[in-house]
């Protein structure tokens, strides 16, 4: 053993595994800090807008209605995520679905298995985030879960030890053959994976295309740090496009409520303005909530729902409830629907937002007497689903940018909607193993979705 280990293609092949390990860890660990730094904030600015919404509730109507709202909330069989605990000045238990958390100041997370339940399912491996806020008669506990930002998380160290193994294991077994002939390589591998845990995202490892171990190793390497800066992108387009998008609403939030303040000089006054507010601050609310939901689903929290999916049954569902919906806009919805059952494995629930957001979506965009036609088209590579209108269509530059959260062709954002529809339908879509392609109607727009074909494992127990 002591004389395999002082031979160099040994020595070559641990120092490429160890060098392949630490500077993808470092790569990780900046993915991990600030996802996990991202979705705490996202918690918190939903417990915020859930407190800031009863303390207005508090203002405006008083304490009383206040003990109304978290009592209706908290008898609620909705899986909401979210604990609420409201006393009086003494301290004493008013409403909630939690009992006996004493006051503390800030931020402070608090596990289930603590909590004494009033009402609802308890998972004793749930944690969440809470703060005190007072009131006019009492004081209010707001706390959401933190189960989403625990998935995250060990999807991502899962993800790593997997990754790390992997690197591992292929580095010691072809170093003897590739030390001696390959060392420019190595130190090439191992300047790029420094350079990426330094920031410089770009930088990848130059391949040789002569299908040896290293080369495979280069083009490992090269996938990992793609997948790695597309979720830095994420997050960093993410934190921009809030910032550049929420900034509007946010300062027309801000100057209504002044104006209130400034001006009003009746009690209906006040409360029609800051019922406009209350118009505003959900429609930011949902914003948030969306972004959220995208990040649980690319996160893949959802896969362990997937079951058996009938499109057609799904579509003929939708095909009742929106084509109602579509004559009142003015428009006609169109079905082309196989005669046979067509399965994917898949999240029912998800992939009806899917189909559902791209009809809205046509029928929000689109002038009247427009036809929006859905076809199921089913080929042995699996099934395909294609949704086009003959409306105004998307220009070809701005295709794959519609994809973008946030991202809206109509600059003026005068028009409802948050941009996060098609960013949904990517991620429900990539969640599914799925692809979305966008192409021309002349006139209008085709969106085409092509999901894998349902293996035969899979459609055991259709869903």
């Amino acid at each position: 053993m002591s004389d395999l280990l002082r031979r160099t293609a040994v020595q070559g092949s641990i120092l490429l595994a160890t060098l392949i390990g630490s500077t993808v860890l470092a790569g990780v660990g900046v993915i991990y800090w600030r996802l996990t730094s991202e979705l705490e904030e996202r918690i918190k600015l939903r417990i915020l807008d859930n407190r800031d919404a009863l303390v207005a509730i508090d203002s405006s109507d008083g304490f009383n209605e206040v003990s109304e709202v978290v009592k209706h909330e908290a008898a609620s069989r909705r899986p909401i995520g979210t604990i609420l605990l409201l006393v009086d000045r003494t301290g004493t238990f008013v409403a909630g679905n939690v009992a006996g958390i004493p006051d503390f100041r800030n931020w402070r997370i608090l596990q289930e298995a603590d909590l004494a339940r009033m009402n609802g399912e308890r998972n004793p491996d749930d944690s969440y985030y809470a703060s005190w806020t007072p009131l006019s008669s009492g004081k209010l506990l707001v706390g959401a879960s933190i189960a989403d930002l625990r998935v995250v998380q060990s999807t991502l160290l899962g993800g790593l030890f997997w990754e790390l193994a992997a690197l591992v294991l292929l580095a010691t077994a072809s170093g003897t053959l590739i030390a001696r002939r390959a060392q420019t390589q190595i130190e090439a591998i191992s300047w790029v994976l420094a350079a990426f845990a330094d920031g410089k995202l770009q930088e990848r490892v130059a391949r040789r295309y002569s299908g040896d171990d290293l080369d495979r190793v280069a083009e490992q390497i090269n996938g990992t740090l793609d997948h790695l800066q597309r979720l830095i992108e994420r997050v960093d387009r993410s934190s921009t496009d809030i910032a550049h998008d929420l900034k509007r609403p946010m300062g027309r939030l801000r100057q209504r409520l002044d104006v209130a303040r400034r001006t009003a000089t009746s009690l209906s006054e006040f409360q029609e303005q800051v019922s406009t507010s209350l118009v505003e601050l959900d429609t930011i609310v949902e914003t948030f909530e969306a972004l959220l939901r995208i990040a649980q689903i690319e996160a893949g929290a959802r896969k362990q729902l997937f079951r058996a999916t009938d499109l057609k049954d799904l579509l003929t569902e939708i095909a009742e409830i929106y084509r109602p919906v579509a004559e009142d806009a003015g428009d006609a919805l169109v079905m082309s629907l196989p005669s046979r059952q067509t399965f994917v494995n898949g999240d029912s629930e998800l992939l009806m937002q899917l189909f559902v957001n791209l009809i809205e979506n046509a029928i929000r965009h689109c002038p009247a007497r427009t036809t929006i036609r859905m076809t199921l088209d089913a080929s042995q590579m699996g099934p395909s689903v294609i949704v086009s209108d003959d409306g105004p269509g998307i220009p070809s530059h701005e295709r794959e940018k519609v994809f973008h959260r946030l991202y809206r062709l109509e600059k003026s954002r005068s028009t409802p909607g948050s941009g996060l529809g098609l960013s949904l339908v990517a991620a429900i879509a990539e969640l599914h193993g799925g692809k979305v392609a966008l192409s021309d109607n002349s006139p209008g727009l085709v969106i085409r979705i092509d999901f894998p074909r349902l293996a035969s494992s899979e459609a055991a127990e259709p869903h």
